[in-house]
């Protein structure tokens, strides 16, 4: 069993709503090429919160052998509502009245980082071959600099807020964190996005051609590793 989660790139929106299913996605197009069943949580719309809790708990539920998490954009948000008691995922572009109200950049982005943190060490501790995938450029940082940093808090509209002993904390804390995170886990130094950039899309996601790649990037990448329980992939 491979355990693979993301958002729409990954769920293979839209076409999983125009026919219904996701056998054009690229972890069914994967679990052809190797043969194994391969189960897609991905959920388009889907924000690193919903990602890394479902992730999480499944990894620490049934210890899969291998997991797979295409990382999503850090603004991306997941909040609850009391009167429907249902979770619901938000974007800026769609919600900037509950961002606005509900979003920071600096907590935004640290959590992601400490979501990835996260995942790496329960994967150690269920013995899972956790690999990653960003799928947008410019969103997880390597090398985070102060001058990107300042930017972010600007689009947050909270750098105002802060003085420059503050902003020079957060940043301090967002390079920490950063350092812990195993970029050898990665499948590529490439997001998704750049990957599949000469590919054909729809409504700016991936068609056939793009999952058929990722499937392959994919495919090569854990043709090359053995899993922890000392068995090819």
């Amino acid at each position: 069993m491979i355990y693979v989660n993301g958002d729409s790139w990954t769920s293979g929106w839209p076409d999983e709503e125009t026919f219904g299913h996701r056998e054009h996605s690229w972890p069914h197009l994967l679990s052809i090429q190797l043969g194994q069943q391969v189960l897609n949580d991905a959920r388009a719309g889907s924000s690193n919160y919903r990602i890394y809790r479902r992730t999480f708990d499944y990894l620490l539920d049934n210890s899969p052998a291998t997991a797979i998490v295409c990382l999503t954009s850090w603004i991306r948000i997941e909040h609850g509502n009391a009167e429907t008691g249902k979770i619901f995922q938000y974007l800026p572009t769609t919600h900037p009245k509950i961002f606005k109200s509900n979003w920071h950049p600096y907590l935004a982005y640290a959590t992601l980082l400490r979501q990835i943190i996260s995942l790496q060490n329960i994967a150690k501790q269920t013995s899972t071959d956790l690999w990653l995938l960003d799928t947008f450029d410019n969103n997880l940082i390597k090398n985070p600099t102060y001058t990107w940093f300042v930017e972010i808090l600007k689009n947050g509209g909270v750098v105002d807020a802060m003085d420059d002993e503050r902003i020079s904390q957060k940043f301090t804390k967002i390079v920490n964190l950063t350092k812990h995170i195993d970029f050898s886990m990665f499948i590529a130094d490439d997001s998704y996005q750049t990957i599949i950039s000469n590919c054909k899309k729809i409504k700016n996601h991936p068609t056939n051609d793009g999952h058929m790649y990722i499937a392959n990037t994919v495919f090569n990448h854990l043709n090359k590793k053995e899993n922890k329980h000392g068995q090819a992939i």
